[in-house]
């Protein structure tokens, strides 16, 4: 088993500029040792740093964004097509711009295939930065020797995606301000403007209309038990969490979700539309169909698809043809007319194309579903969140009217 990667300080010399300090990832103090003579440099003293804890929890809040992904993968591309040696091209991507985790990570990667490790086995070491979809498609150019291809295509496949989710973030936000205002309001109005009347209703002898009775027992409940109340959420977002890191519970979660009378649709079109585009892309490429399928089948983004699509990769594997494996474990998935091109792309043998207008056409229909989704939100939000802010108005103004005839009656 390889020794895990370190990182190591140094100070060396040089026969041009004398003295040299700096730092470098290596599999041990031999590996550091052996890297400094391959650049040069005679070494005077070499330690291993230790990382502290204060990199460890800055690295814990750091993120990469995917525009930055999109572009590190564009440029790559570029370079190794132009003939740049990768750890060259690698070095190249860097600029004063680049995000300082995905810095970090490049440098980190750079040291590894320095050292003779392999450019995807180096980015599977970083998964907060290259998720697995990334390492595998990575890993398949490997494989067929065709690197650049398969990173111009995946820079592609990249910047579809983000167009595709810019799209539908951007469909959804004014409902989701819309919500979020409202909720907002409602808890300003229970816990600070409600209590203030409180105290006046009290003294009063009149009934309080049942809005008002409500508001006064919500907000009468988390004064008193404000501590349980957080405990329970806290203990519930906890137990969501743990069941969805497991495999069992983000498998029903997702199949739950593809369930959903809205929603549902929407997310099958998208995992439908992901492993058409992969697929198409390392299809283009020259990887393996079964390679592909493999690599293609995990990036649904669904974990119940991914298992039926894992079934699919099985059948392919004992010899069955690919559109006879899908429409086996995937016709509840999978609407009719995609299985029928599949069937007639295998057959006329333009897969790659038949993917890339079905990975399209289902583009399409899922920003058109979400469109209507929003046109058919937006008024209802708007109504419910008058009839919220209605009551709210009416149980604090309706006991003010009551106390105000009771005065002019008495």
């Amino acid at each position: 088993m390889a020794e895990k990667s370190s990182l190591f300080s140094y100070i060396a010399t040089n026969d041009t500029t004398g003295i040299v300090r700096g730092e470098l990832r290596a599999q041990g103090q031999n590996a550091a040792l052996d890297q400094l003579e391959k650049m040069g440099l005679k070494p005077i003293s070499v330690k291993k740093k230790t990382t502290s804890l204060l990199d460890t929890q800055i690295d814990l809040f750091e993120k990469v964004p995917p525009e930055d992904i999109y572009n590190f993968t564009r440029q790559l591309s570029v370079m190794l097509k132009a003939g740049v040696p990768l750890v060259d091209a690698l070095d190249s991507v860097h600029s004063n711009k680049t995000n300082a985790l995905l810095k970090k990570t490049i440098d980190k990667v750079i040291d590894d295939v320095s050292s003779g490790l392999s450019l995807s086995k180096s980015m599977r070491k970083h998964p907060k930065v290259f998720n697995s979809m990334f390492v595998n498609i990575i890993k398949a150019g490997e494989s067929a020797g065709v690197l650049d291809q398969v990173l111009f295509q995946l820079a592609d496949f990249i910047a579809h995606d983000l167009k595709l989710r810019m799209g539908i973030t951007q469909a959804i936000r004014y409902p989701s301000i819309v919500v979020g205002i409202t909720i907002l309001v409602g808890v300003f109005a229970v816990t600070y403007i409600l209590p203030r009347f409180s105290t006046l209703f009290a003294n009063t002898k009149i009934d309080l209309p049942t809005p008002t009775r409500i508001l006064l027992g919500i907000n009468q409940f988390f004064t008193d038990y404000w501590q349980f109340a957080i405990f329970g959420i806290l203990i519930l977002i906890i137990a969501i969490w743990r069941t969805l890191k497991t495999k069992a519970g983000l498998y029903q979660w997702h199949k739950i979700l593809l369930e959903l009378p809205v929603f549902g649709p929407i997310a099958q079109k998208m995992a439908i539309s992901r492993f058409c585009h992969v697929l198409d892309t390392l299809d283009r490429t020259g990887v393996p169909i079964l390679d592909a399928l493999e690599i293609a089948g995990k990036t649904a983004g669904n974990a119940f698809i991914e298992e039926r699509l894992g079934k699919v990769y099985k059948d392919v594997q004992m010899g069955k043809k690919v559109a006879v494996s899908i429409t086996s474990h995937t016709l509840d998935i999978f609407p009719n007319h995609v299985l029928k091109m599949i069937q007639v792309g295998e057959e006329a043998g333009a897969m790659d194309d038949m993917l890339k207008e079905i990975g399209d056409m289902t583009d399409a229909e899922v920003q058109d579903k979400v469109l209507k989704l929003t046109a058919t939100l937006e008024p209802i939000i708007t109504v419910i969140m008058g009839v919220f802010i209605l009551t709210l108005a009416l149980s604090i103004f309706l006991p003010i009217w009551d106390m105000y005839e009771a005065l002019s009656r008495g």
